[in-house]
């Protein structure tokens, strides 16, 4: 009986006993990177640009008239690595249809802070804060001297 209780303690102690865990365990969510933060499909709420002599402007959008969108746009930024992004920049535009401005941008991320600032060759364009981007980038035409300018506002 002796024997049968000592089994039974020595059986319990061992069922008792848990193994340590020494493995370390993955963190459980990766940190995103840049390019990850900023990816995604925005809205524009407003747009202008200048060539030359030509100049659009809508400083609100959608741009609603008669309870029918006439104007609208979208920025979608596509991660290519992790410190760049694809831009594709449309208008929807009454009449028109879809217009495509800027196909595959290819833009680079970079954390400024607690947001990311957008430069392509070296110039910074944008500011992006993984809901919002404010863009803008103007320069001269080396060819005409005309004025170039794409500025806009979008919200994911």
């Amino acid at each position: 009986m002796k024997k049968v209780l000592l089994f039974l303690f020595v059986l319990i102690a061992f069922a008792a006993c848990k193994k340590d865990n020494n493995d370390p365990q993955p963190d459980e969510k990766p940190v995103a990177t840049p390019a990850e933060k900023v990816a995604g499909t925005y809205k524009l709420s407003s747009f202008h640009f200048i060539e030359g002599a030509n100049e659009v402007e809508l400083p609100t959008l959608p741009l609603v008239e008669g309870g029918k969108t006439v104007a609208s746009g979208t920025a979608k930024m596509t991660k290519k690595s992790d410190g760049k992004v694809g831009l594709d920049l449309s208008l929807f535009i009454e009449g028109e249809g879809n217009v495509s401005l800027l196909e595959d941008q290819v833009i680079e991320v970079r954390e400024v802070g607690s947001n990311f600032g957008l430069y392509v060759d070296g110039q910074r364009i944008g500011d992006a804060d993984g809901g919002f981007i404010i863009f803008n980038i103007s320069e001269k035409d080396p060819d005409t001297g005309e004025e170039l300018k794409l500025a806009f506002n979008a919200k994911k």
